[in-house]
């Protein structure tokens, strides 16, 4: 026999009926009055449970039901919940919004009748502390929300974009306040609400509104959408509505609470999930499905609803088991006769179908189901779901049902994976597509170039900014997808577009300054910058180029020297040295050959002890002054030079404005000098035609430029600047996502090798400007110690010469002019040494005398010349 549809009247008149055949077979029997709201979407399957819970406790504590409708007035739920306590109820279930039930909370506190809630709530527990012989049946929302920004947080999702369908006294409102203090707990927060009325009270079309919400929605926000309340008529025309519009393509992310997901068994066919719902993110209420107690309840459910397909959910257990409560508590009563029935319900403590059922109070908390909380997440695959995993408050996510209930169980990090919208496996980063704004004309076409193909579409841009945008791309946690918007303008018009939200972000050789970072948000610099001086080498190459060791003065006294020095040996050598004989042009060839062969540590040999003085010196001169000339000459060759930059001269920039500012405010340059450049080739065309003596450029340019053009360098100070960045909107979450994977980037070197692979030049210190070219020389401040030194020992030698000449002809005069007087004075006195002999020999003196003679004997020796000796011989 098929069972008879349920039917919500203003007064049962078949319970009287049926309260007064239990009346006859029991001495007192509980009556329970239900006030239901018959616009509640799940209103009929909690009057279902409430009908089969009723029966299965009926034997052991008769229960009498009477249900009301409210018809969202609180008024008449007023005026109808003070019939049923004439009526004789002991105890009223609230299905409907609280406002309603706020309004029977009054009445249960005038007649104290106890008021068992199902509705949701966000209130305060001191607002609930003051509503006596109230009980909040109901799920705690709070969990639900937690779920939800839990799912959001593991994903790295920052902003999200909250829908949800108000009551008539906007009561739902507060669940998305509820939600955003989650969100805010976990680094994310709602970017943008979309609000939708009772769809009942709505006077046009519904599809209509949906549509223009969606519409409106900013292009900029998030692409994150969480449904928080949602009717089964909303939610069909809102997913329809979502694939028209595009908003359940790829990097689209839904995710929908129990109001959603209760509806894919029931509602929803299957047709509608695979077209409209591929990807879906749904929670839903975790409770046992597997115990005897629920297999029971689930056949009773289904044979009243007559659809075998559909299982009970979460507000039907729970209802059901509101009537467990008063059972329990009608039982405890008639145990101890003492007690209330108010106290009974509070002594409640058993496992329900919806799970641990502990009604207490902590502090002046208002009684409520205290237990375990936990959710089923669910993705929605083709005409079907999946679960994913489960979470539970206080824990986290679980991967299967077994380690969720498992006390010490290990907790994952995150979810199973996911089939998202567009058929996407990678997680989105919930940002849509993205429009990237890239400069369209850039002064240096190695960091960005924008091309087009033959019908005018633009094409991958490319450049070292595109590269880095890329590489930051394959190190997100998450896919972004994105679309690139050519700007023809200046940087500033670029980074003000993001502003102006007409771009979502923007890369490029974008410099970081601080009047840029006001209405945007840069990134960490990808490329150090600052800004320095290019000037051009003067060349180096010319016929007497290798005169320029030496100044002209160091190259005279050279020459002197040599002069005097190649005089000095001559003096020397010209009568002892065979080389020096004959006339004077071989006498000067000698002395030249020998002087000059020094030069080459090849010369020829010497005699005198004064010429090998002069010659040792001059070698050890000549020693210094070529390894000198050696090394200064190297040094020209290899060490190029820099032109002078005259003051007052025109200075080049590469055509960004700030960069004008910059030397006109910091560097004192007048603006008239300042001549701007638009292309890099241009650069070389202005130095060669005179129009700029130097240039100020930004050092990732500079390197570019260098690399190619080998003629020029860098002088002076670095000015220091902000580095290159990319630009997002204000406090936008991937500005700091792109920063942390900047930072990651640096630290392990890809960046480094990225800009080995684009330009492996780098800038290196460069002598100061020379305006001197003198200076290229060495002069005689460097050696004229050593030609003084050299010319001394020289004179000093022919001084010792010339002395030792004087002093040999100064004997020869005195043997001319003393010879022939000496001759004549040894003569006479060989003939009185003679005849004194002789005189000795005829007359002998005695001993004494010969004493006396001897004493008083005085002789005379003359020395003479050896050689005057040898002529007296001969």
């Amino acid at each position: 026999m098929r069972p008879m549809p349920v039917k919500i009247l203003s007064v049962s008149f078949d319970f009287l009926i049926v309260s007064s055949i239990l009346l006859a077979f029991s001495a007192k029997a509980v009556k329970i009055g239900v006030m239901v709201n018959p616009y509640l979407p799940t209103r009929r399957e909690q009057e279902v449970a409430i009908r089969i819970a009723a029966q299965h406790f009926n034997s052991s504590s008769p229960l009498v039901l009477r249900f009301n409708k409210t018809n969202d007035d609180p008024v008449e739920a007023s005026t109808t919940a003070k019939d049923m306590v004439d009526w004789g109820a002991e105890v009223i279930i609230g299905i409907g919004a609280w406002p309603e039930v706020v309004t029977l909370a009054g009445v249960g506190i005038a007649s104290g009748v106890p008021i068992l809630s199902l509705a949701e709530t966000t209130t305060t527990s001191n607002l609930l502390s003051t509503m006596p012989f109230l009980v909040q049946m109901s799920y705690p929302t709070s969990d639900e929300v937690l779920c939800l920004a839990n799912i959001i947080s593991s994903y790295n999702w920052r902003k999200v974009i909250v829908i949800y369908e108000d009551d008539i006294y906007g009561s739902i409102s507060s669940i998305a306040t509820l939600f955003s203090d989650a969100l805010q707990a976990n680094g994310s927060k709602i970017d943008h609400h979309i609000a939708f009325p009772p769809m009942r009270t709505v006077p046009t079309s519904a599809a209509e509104l949906i549509k223009e919400k969606l519409h409106n929605i900013p292009p900029q926000l998030s692409k994150v959408f969480v449904i928080l309340r949602s009717s089964p008529q909303l939610a069909n025309h809102l997913f329809m509505e979502a694939k028209e519009q595009d908003l359940m393509t790829a990097d689209h992310v839904w995710i929908v609470s129990d109001d959603i997901t209760d509806l894919l068994d029931s509602n929803f066919n299957q047709s509608f999930i695979s077209s409209y719902m591929q990807g879906v993110i749904g929670i839903r209420t975790y409770f046992n499905q597997t115990t005897t107690f629920y297999q029971n309840f689930s056949i009773d459910f289904k044979k009243y609803i007559s659809n075998n397909n559909i299982e009970p959910r979460r507000l039907a257990v729970r209802a059901y088991d509101a009537i467990h409560v008063i059972a329990n508590a009608v039982a405890a009563r008639d145990r101890n006769k003492n007690i209330t029935l108010w106290e009974g319900i509070l002594t409640s403590n058993f496992l329900g179908l919806s799970g641990f059922i502990n009604l207490s109070t902590i502090g002046n908390n208002l009684p409520q189901v205290w237990g375990f909380s936990a959710f089923r997440v669910l993705n929605v695959v083709g005409k079907s779901y999946k679960e994913i995993g489960y979470w539970s408050r206080g824990y986290g996510f679980y991967e299967d049902e077994e380690e969720l209930s498992r006390f010490g169980s290990t907790v994952v990090p995150m979810l199973r994976p996911v089939l998202w919208p567009g058929h996407m496996e990678k997680i989105p980063g919930g940002w849509g597509r993205l429009k990237i704004g890239v400069p369209n004309h850039t002064t240096f076409e190695k960091f960005v170039k924008v091309e087009y193909d033959d019908s005018g579409k633009v094409k991958e841009p490319q450049g070292f900014c595109i590269e880095v945008f890329k590489e930051i791309l394959k190190n997100l946690n998450y896919d972004l997808l994105y679309e690139w918007a050519p700007f023809n303008g200046s940087y500033d018009d670029l980074v003000n577009q993001v502003s102006l939200k007409n771009f979502d972000a923007a890369v490029g050789d974008i410099t970081i300054l601080a009047k840029r970072a006001v209405n945007v948000t840069f990134t960490e610099p990808f490329l150090s910058s600052g800004l320095s001086m290019l000037v051009p080498i003067r060349t180096n190459h010319t016929p007497w180029m290798f005169t320029k060791p030496f100044t002209k003065e160091v190259w005279f006294l050279f020459l002197a020297t040599l002069i005097y020095t190649c005089v000095v040996v001559w003096y020397l050598e010209h009568k002892n040295n065979p080389q020096f004989h004959g006339n004077w042009r071989q006498q000067l060839g000698a002395a030249l050959w020998l002087t000059f062969s020094t030069l080459f540590y090849a010369h020829g040999r010497v005699y005198s002890f004064y010429t090998k003085t002069v010659i040792i010196v001059w070698l050890i001169v000549v020693l210094i002054l070529t390894t000198s000339f050696t090394a200064n000459l190297s040094s020209i060759l290899t060490i190029e030079k820099i032109e002078p930059v005259p003051a007052g001269s025109k200075i080049g920039y590469d055509g960004d404005y700030f960069v004008f500012k910059y030397l006109q405010n910091v560097l004192n340059y007048k603006a008239q000098n300042i001549i701007r450049i638009k292309k890099s080739e241009a650069y070389d065309d202005a130095f060669r035609s005179g129009n700029i003596s130097a240039a100020y450029l930004e050092t990732p340019y500079l390197r570019v430029f260098l690399y190619n053009h080998t003629k020029y360098t860098v002088i002076g100070e670095t000015h220091v600047l902000g580095g290159f960045g990319f630009v997002f909107p204000k406090d936008s979450p991937l500005a700091d996502d792109f920063s942390d994977v900047i930072l990651k980037l640096t630290e392990d070197g890809t960046f480094k090798k990225l800009e080995k692979d684009e330009f492996s030049f780098t800038l290196s210190n460069t002598p100061s400007p020379d305006n001197e070219r003198r200076k290229d020389s060495l002069s005689t401040e460097s050696f004229w110690a050593l030609f003084v030194f050299t010319g001394s020992i020289s004179t000093i030698m022919l001084i010792l010469f010339k002395g030792h000449l004087i002093l040999q002809n100064g004997r020869r005069l005195s043997n001319v002019m003393f010879g022939p007087m000496r001759q004549s004075f040894n003569m006479v006195w060989t003939m009185t040494k003679k005849r004194r002999k002789e005189e000795e020999k005829v007359f002998p003196v005695s001993s004494q005398e010969g004493t006396i003679h001897g004493q008083n004997e005085i002789t005379i020796d003359i020395n003479l010349p050896s050689n005057q000796v040898d002529d007296d011989n001969n």
